[in-house]
């Protein structure tokens, strides 16, 4: 029989030996679940990374060894690892960063959770969380700069949270394929598919007809590429499929390859929470709207030309955060000629739900014969950015305000290094249609040719609701004009 002095002391050591479980078990629960999390093994090892990113031991945050990626204007080097994770699960994301434009996100069935920082001189903690969804068992997590904006650099990333149990492959034997039915085959042949050898290392399937495309774009899967032969596709194509952010899916062709539909309505392509495509490289024409992105993120535009709309002629809308234009060609929308088809249009009118955010903009010829402004960026979205372009405003109508190439509406843009011609009235111009937005945009090193404008009064830059206080708007010295610079009240900054 236990004396009651030995008792106590074996509650107490069970208790110990309890909590230090407990203690244990919480820690494992909320452990870093990312491998070479902070890059010291010398390697990317673990990550599945852009061509432009390694691994540099200076400068660091912590340890020895860092990720540096270099951007350029066709790769935001990215680097990516995917986790496994429990279902219905709230997790931490953060990082060490340090460079212009660096995210941090994670994606998954029922996740898509990011954060950014425009510049960061030295190294800053960026962090986000997300719960996952009912059926969620892996999530990416990815790092990347932005296109063309230098050098980045990534240290120290930590996703916090109870692990999950990874997908094992199935120990039984594959099914066994029953004949097919002795029907006849179809009359367009099925597109063909290739080994693995496109960018994210998925198949690349080759179509050369419109119901092919459409084919392709319903069976649509993260790494795969399709591929377009020139020639005409005639139809409203639409994809429901989304990539991700280690394998996204493209489809590419010339600008020989064009999308036209047969009565000149709906949508040329329409992207519905299709996110992390790239479309490359094709021509999208004759629709009520060329390019049409409803909730879909992270998708890259490249080199497409856009003409010949009703309506606008490309279009990010319903929150499709983290888009790129760029390199590519706007011309001929809004043909009915009634202010409205605007180039790009970024948003949605009088609402601000539509958080379509940190879209980008980026070295595009706008313009001749856009029906309004050649970019329209709604209330409601903030933190893109519009550079490098080339504007020409010949066939604004000022029948719906469209008397400038740029009207921003949202918060917090960046607008530099443009370059325009033909406008009615100004270049570039700030609106604030509802309280507290078209605020903290900032204009840098564009250049306006108010040549033939015939409203006045003209101005380069018009930031129509100026308070330096409660909607700031910054014009810098390096932007210049033959006219007017900016309309008075509105300081000028180095």
């Amino acid at each position: 029989m236990r004396t009651p002095v030995r008792a106590a002391l074996a509650l107490t050591a069970a208790g110990l030996t309890a909590a230090a479980l407990l203690t244990h078990q919480a820690a494992a629960a909320t452990a870093n679940l990312l491998t070479n999390s902070a890059f010291e093994a010398g390697t990317l090892a673990g990550w599945t990374c852009s061509p432009l990113d390694v691994v540099t031991n200076s400068p660091v945050h912590g340890g020895s060894w860092a990720l540096k990626g270099a951007t350029s204007a066709g790769d935001y080097a990215q680097c990516a690892q995917t986790v496994a994770v429990q279902p219905a699960t709230t997790y931490t994301l953060s990082a060490y960063v340090r460079g212009a434009y660096v995210y941090l996100g994670a994606t998954g069935t029922g996740v898509n959770a990011s954060t950014w920082t425009p510049s960061a001189a030295d190294y800053s903690p960026l962090s986000t969380s997300f719960t996952t969804g009912a059926a969620t068992t892996s999530v990416t997590v990815f790092t990347h700069g932005w296109y063309a904006q230098g050098t980045y650099y990534a240290d120290d990333v930590v996703l916090s949270g109870p692990g999950g149990t990874p997908t094992q492959p199935p120990t039984t034997a594959p099914p066994t394929t029953t004949p097919p039915p002795s029907t006849p085959p179809p009359t367009t042949a099925p597109p063909t598919t290739t080994p693995p050898t496109s960018p994210g290392g998925g198949t690349v399937v080759k179509v050369s007809t419109g119901a092919q495309l459409k084919d392709a774009l319903a069976a649509a899967v993260p790494g795969q590429t399709i591929q377009l032969a020139d020639g005409t596709y005639t139809g409203n194509f639409k994809t429901t499929a989304a990539g991700t952010a280690a394998d996204r899916i493209t489809l590419t062709g010339s600008a020989r390859a064009v999308l036209t539909t047969s009565t000149g309505g709906g949508y040329g392509l329409y992207l519905n929470g299709a996110s992390y495509w790239t479309v490359k490289g094709i021509t999208v024409t004759h629709a009520q709207k060329a390019i049409m992105l409803d909730s879909a993120s992270h998708v890259v535009l490249d080199s497409v030309t856009v003409y010949d709309t009703t309506m606008e002629g490309v279009h990010f809308r319903n929150s499709s955060q983290y888009g790129v234009l760029e390199n590519s060609t706007v011309h001929d929308t809004g043909t009915a000629h009634d202010g409205l088809g605007e180039g790009v249009y970024v948003g949605t009118a009088n609402t601000l739900t539509d958080r379509s955010d940190y879209v980008q903009i980026l070295n595009n010829t706008i313009g001749p014969d856009i029906g309004a402004e050649n970019i329209d960026l709604k209330e409601g979205t903030t933190g893109g950015l519009v550079s490098g372009n080339t504007f020409d405003g010949n066939g604004e109508t000022n029948v719906n305000y469209d008397d400038s190439w740029v009207d921003v509406k949202g918060n917090n843009y960046t607008i530099e290094n443009n370059r325009g011609v033909h406008t009615l009235k100004d270049g570039f111009q700030t609106h604030s249609q509802i309280d507290g937005w078209g605020c903290g945009t900032v204009f840098r090193h564009n250049t306006a040719d108010l040549t033939g404008a015939t409203l006045t009064p003209s101005y380069a830059i018009d930031v129509t609701d100026y308070d330096a206080t409660s909607c700031p708007v910054t014009v810098t010295r390096d932007n210049t004009s033959t006219g007017t610079l900016v309309n008075p009240g509105v300081p000028l900054t180095d």
